[in-house]
This record gives C-alpha cells, structure tokens and sequence, in this order.
C-alpha cells in the first residue's frame, strides 16, 4: 500500500522534475516560460518542504492534511495549466522548447491523475483507485515513453542499447493495444477476469525487465561509459514512477508483490 504522504511525495517530486525537464530544454532566449518553470521548481520544494514537516502516518481525514492538499491542488493546478499552454504554443511551433507536444501529453496526464487523488484529499476522502484498465492507460504510455526518450537520447554510437529500447518500445506499443482492446471487452465482461490478470502480470514483469536494463545504463552513465545528450535527472525519473505502477500494478497482480515492497518511491540524489 501506498500511504497518503507516500503519495503526496512521489507526485510532487515527479512534477518538480517535469518543472525541471521544461526549464532545461527551454532556449535561453525564451526567459519569461524559464521564470516560470524555475517558479514552480521553487513551489513545489516549498511544498515538499511541508510535507516533510507533516507524520508520515497522517490519514486523509486529518485537518493538516487537508489544508496540504489545498495548497497542492493550488500549485498542481498552475502548474498543469503552464505545461498545457506550452504544448499548444510548441504545436504551433511558437516556442523555443526542446520537448515534443507528444511529450508534454504524457506529463499532463500524470498531472491530471494527481489533480484526480487531490480532488479526493482536499475533502478529506481517501482517494479511489484507478480500474486496471485506467491505470494501463497511463502507465504503458508513461513506460513506451521512457523507452522512446532513451533511445532519442542516445548517441549514434550506442547500437546495442537502441537496439534493446527497440525491443521495448515494441513490447510497450502491443500493449497498448491489446489494453485498448481489453477496454472493450469491459463492455459486457465484469474486471479481472483471467485474461486480464495474465496481462497485467506480463506487463509487471516486462516492465521490471526493462528497468533493470535501464539501471544498467545509468550505472554506465556514471562511470561515463555510455555516449548521450541528457541528464542524470532525466534518466533516473524513470524509476520512481516505475516503483509507483509496479506498486499499484501489484494490487491487481499479487505476484509482484514483493518486487512491489522493495523499490522506492524516492527519487534518487541527482548530479
């Protein structure tokens, strides 16, 4: 289980790093979209700064934590409605960022599911979980999109690690595909029948499967044995989100339970 400051924790380190993300690849001659970015980085330490203040046992219902979430709601919200205009303006190829609008699709929708879970804790309820099939759809965009941005990152001197992105990038678009076609049998089939529960075990262990390679890349990356164009930052944001879809993932499959208790939801100490 995933604790309410558990969960306040991961999301506002995973929107502090988007805030980062938007920050560093913006040009430098876009200033104004730069002061925000680096305003809501600041809000959101702020904010993690509270939280750290507040029992890691604090429950939905109590007062302190309510008054958080609205604070949170406040930042997450600004923040949401930042990144949104940004991907209309980089449709439209009217700013200077280095970030795809298909990019930015995926970062608002986790943005839009920790809006969802605040809408829950601001009136002091225990949020709902997300049906498999929701939480499929946001993750395996998530996971092909990590995929996708490590391959794109990669110098062309890296054959052998594109070439296993390739081998995930494949295995994350079938997903989505059979996910979608899963979602219409929900029509007239109750959830978690067993062919849903076998997908959802496959896709647990693929995506273990593919963090572990990327955790062999980022130990190659720090012993500078590995040719790119990013950051530490960028590629260890994989493994806190991985933690938390293998976490949630987990109460539909109890098999991965316990590769479910022992990842973090902490994002590592950055360079």
């Amino acid at each position: 289980m995933i604790s309410i400051w558990e969960e306040h924790l991961f999301w506002l380190e995973v929107l502090q790093d988007h805030a980062y993300f938007v920050r560093d690849h913006l040009a430098v001659t876009e200033k104004e979209y730069i002061e925000t970015a680096h305003r809501y980085i600041q809000l959101f330490q702020d904010l993690l700064n509270q939280l750290n203040r507040l029992r890691p046992t604090i429950q939905s219902q109590d007062a302190a934590q309510v008054e958080f979430s609205k604070s949170a709601l406040t930042v997450a919200q600004g923040y949401y409605e930042f990144e949104g205009a940004l991907q209309s303006l980089r449709i439209d190829n009217k700013v200077n960022l280095n970030l795809s609008p298909t990019y930015l699709n995926g970062t608002l929708a986790e943005n839009r599911e920790y809006l969802r879970i605040l809408s829950y804790l601001v009136k002091g309820k225990v949020p709902s979980p997300l049906p498999l099939v929701d939480l499929m759809d946001l993750w395996l965009e998530d996971q092909l999109g990590h995929a996708v941005l490590f391959q794109n990152m990669l110098d062309p001197i890296e054959i052998g690690a594109s070439r296993q992105a390739d081998v995930y990038i494949s295995n994350y678009q079938a997903f989505i595909v059979q996910n979608h076609h899963i979602k219409g049998y929900l029509k007239f089939k109750q959830p978690g029948f067993a062919r849903q529960k076998e997908f959802a075990s496959t896709v647990g262990r693929v995506t273990l499967e593919m963090s572990q390679f990327v955790f062999t890349m980022v130990h190659k990356y720090r012993e500078n044995k590995l040719l790119n164009k990013t950051t530490l930052r960028f590629l260890e944001h994989h493994f806190p989100e991985t933690c938390y879809f293998i976490k949630k993932l987990s109460y539909y499959a109890p098999e991965l339970q316990q590769e479910a208790s022992q990842c973090s939801l902490r994002r590592a100490s950055y360079l």
